[in-house]
């Protein structure tokens, strides 16, 4: 049985991109395959506040 490695996935953050990366990350968690990949999330607030999830979405 093959273990999955673990990802973490960040995104969000202070700039004025902050919408952007979100864009990103969720392309990046609809691409990365659960059979293979452990994925955490990362939320990161316009108040710099960093909040920790599943890789569900």
């Amino acid at each position: 049985m093959s273990r999955r490695l673990r990802v973490a996935v960040l995104a969000g953050g202070r700039s004025s991109e902050h919408e952007i990366s979100l864009a990103s990350a969720r392309s990046v968690l609809e691409s990365l395959d659960p059979a293979q990949y452990d994925v955490v999330t990362v939320a990161i607030g316009r108040d710099g506040r960093w909040e920790l999830g599943t890789g569900d979405g």
